[in-house]
């Protein structure tokens, strides 16, 4: 009977992160009649909302943020640094789509520490903390995850009508 209900769990758990991808893989084909601002905006929120600086861009239709260290348990040494790039292409139509990319790389310390100013008469030097040691180049994901949650939260009439749509999907067994 528990090997019953620990299958029965496993299986909810699939079917939840089935559905899951399915609203996202949904959201990420949406073509938005809003104003590029609004999307923007409630993506600067997100992000920030997110703990990450959100920097200035000389570029309308794109929102960008500083590195952000993330400190994980499962990591020996070091942290995942990563930063987003979203942008809005306009397309023929007078609609925006929205495309957000999670840009991540694990470090493994940092490099030696340098020098910022010369030495004094003193003998005394200011030193800078030496930058973020990976020996992987960074990894450029598209984030489904955030692209979805700006849609909730712009349109959320929308929302609601691809979630209704893909556990329409999953009830009729469509998905397996």
């Amino acid at each position: 009977m528990v090997l019953l209900g620990l299958l029965l769990l496993g299986m909810a758990g699939c079917a939840t992160t089935e559905r899951k991808l399915l609203i996202e893989r949904s959201a990420a084909h949406v073509a938005y009649r809003l104003p590029s601002e609004q999307l923007l905006e409630a993506t600067r929120e997100l992000l920030k909302e997110r703990g990450f600086l959100i920097l200035e861009s000389t570029h309308p239709l794109y929102v960008r943020t500083s590195w952000r260290a993330k400190f994980d348990e499962s990591l020996d040494i070091g942290a995942v640094r990563e930063r987003y790039l979203v942008m809005v292409k306009r397309l023929d139509d007078e609609r925006f789509v929205l495309n957000a990319y999670r840009l991540s790389y694990i470090t493994i310390g940092r490099t030696a520490p340098h020098p910022v100013t010369p030495k004094t008469e003193t003998g005394m030097q200011r030193m800078a903390k030496g930058d973020p040691l990976s020996h992987a180049p960074p990894e450029l994901v598209r984030d489904l995850e955030l692209e979805w949650q700006i849609l909730s939260r712009v349109a959320p009439s929308v929302a609601r009508e691809v979630e209704s749509q893909v556990d329409q999907y999953l009830a009729t067994g469509s998905g397996k």
